[in-house]
């Protein structure tokens, strides 16, 4: 079923509870209401006529026409359809009000019996046909006679009014569960659009493979609204991933093919009768090949467990100690370059010192990579706000602007030809991004042509 249908169907469900509740509450305070008015209308009456018999002499034997000739005038204009009876013991109606006319209120055994026993009550009894009279029963004690007092009202009034009451409350309850059910299902196909839109572009995707078409929504940025907003987010990161994969995958491509096809030519000539000079000069050849191979495929293995989200134990790191390691690193590997330590603050953060070693060796060996002889590299750890910077600047032949974006791509070379010629595999500086978003850091490049670059690695203090 689909989710505007449960959505309409529960609505319309808790709105029909929440209604049919407040009927019943209605229903039942307006009808104990109108109970409890004609109640107190007959308490009234009741009281009179006691009072107008009492107050009254009334002559031995007792004299029935006294008694009615002494009963109170009922004003049909103030109290329509009020009655009044007197039985005796015997269940003989000795006195009845002149409305009652041939007629007499009827009779309820237990509520005669609670009457005679002393007992005042009031009780709803049926007089046929449907109809209902409200009875207050009372002992009447004249001379040395226990009568009862009858004082009734019809409640064929407010039986009529609570029947037109019960209709309306059943049809306003239909008619607003109707009400409901269409406006929620307008309302819930408006506010579902976005999703079934997110739906047929998924499909469309999955369909087609292109991870250009978008949701495109437009509306409020509600639950919704951000949903398709993500969603829009989560095809673009994609296409950029997939893009990237492609890229990736033809750039390694291309780097072990070339060293595949040299050590192939070489083979072939090691097959010729070539002599002893030549022999070393290929097998040379194929040692520095597979020293560029091994190089490439040990680059790759880094980048893919840093691209593996698996985060190793992480303990406190003195950035001076690792500027300590990579200047030993830097030192023994330059033989005609200056590495040198600037400033060496007395900084600590969280990561993994292994890898943050191989990050800060990979600047140092970009650094001496593109540094003509003579230069200097320079490291340096110090504070800058509320951040603590690995910092590794050279002398080198720097970078040109338009190239400052793409430098962390993978496989980017400035210069394919010179990157091939120092033997650099398009990689470090990818791996030194990721190693630096591993522990929530960010890295950033300053260059100028011709006067070298620094290459700033940010960790949140």
């Amino acid at each position: 079923m689909p989710i505007r249908w449960r959505l309409t169907l529960w609505f319309s469900l808790i709105l029909s509870v929440i209604l049919i509740l407040s009927g019943v509450f209605l229903h039942t305070f307006l009808e104990r209401h109108l109970k409890s008015e004609i109640d107190d209308n007959l308490k009234m009456h009741s009281a009179l006529v006691h009072g107008t018999l009492h107050s009254g002499e009334n002559p031995e034997p007792l004299d029935y026409n006294v008694i009615h000739s002494s009963l109170p005038p009922i004003n049909e204009f103030a109290s329509p359809g009020i009655y009044i009876q007197v039985i005796d013991s015997d269940g003989n109606v000795v006195v009845k009000s002149d409305n009652l006319g041939a007629q007499e209120l009827p009779v309820d055994p237990e509520l005669v019996e609670r009457g005679f026993s002393g007992t005042v009550d009031i009780a709803t009894v049926s007089a046929g046909k449907g109809t209902h009279v409200r009875i207050m029963v009372s002992p009447l004690f004249l001379q040395n006679k226990t009568l009862l007092l009858e004082v009734s009202q019809s409640l064929k009034q407010v039986d009529a009014t609570m029947s037109y009451v019960r209709w309306a409350l059943i049809l306003s309850v239909l008619a607003a569960l109707a009400l409901s059910g269409i406006s929620g299902v307008i309302l819930a196909r408006r506010a579902l659009s976005p999703v079934e839109k997110i739906t047929r572009t998924a499909k469309t995707i999955e369909e087609s493979a292109d991870l250009t078409r978008r949701v495109g929504y437009s509306g409020p940025m509600d639950e919704i609204g951000k949903l398709a907003t993500t969603f829009d987010h989560m095809i673009e990161h994609l296409d950029l991933v997939f893009k990237s994969q492609d890229e990736f995958v033809s750039n390694a491509s291309h780097d072990l093919r070339s060293p595949l096809t040299v050590l192939k030519g070489n083979l072939d000539l090691l097959k010729l009768n070539l002599g002893e000079e030549e022999r070393k000069e290929s097998l040379e050849a194929m040692r520095r090949t597979v020293d560029r191979m091994t190089s490439i495929v040990n680059d790759l293995l880094l980048l893919a467990e840093v691209d593996s989200g698996h985060v190793e134990e992480q303990e406190i790191v003195s950035l001076k100690g690792l500027l300590q390691d990579a200047l030993k690193h830097g030192q023994q590997l330059a033989k005609n370059h200056r590495v040198a330590i600037g400033r060496e603050e007395d900084l600590s953060v969280k990561g993994n010192a292994y890898r943050l070693g191989q990050m800060l060796t990979n600047l140092v060996d970009n650094a001496i990579r593109y540094t003509p002889d003579g230069g200097t590299i320079t490291l340096s750890a110090y504070r800058k706000d509320e951040w603590a910077c690995l910092e590794v600047t050279d002398t080198g032949i720097g970078i040109a602007p338009e190239h400052l974006p793409h430098l962390f791509d993978r496989f980017y070379r400035v210069d394919r030809a010179r990157a091939k010629s120092t033997g650099g595999t398009g990689l470090g500086l990818a791996i030194v991004k990721g190693i630096a978003e591993r522990y929530a850091g960010k890295v950033t490049v300053s260059s100028e042509p011709g006067k070298g670059s620094t290459f700033t690695v940010w960790f949140k203090l």
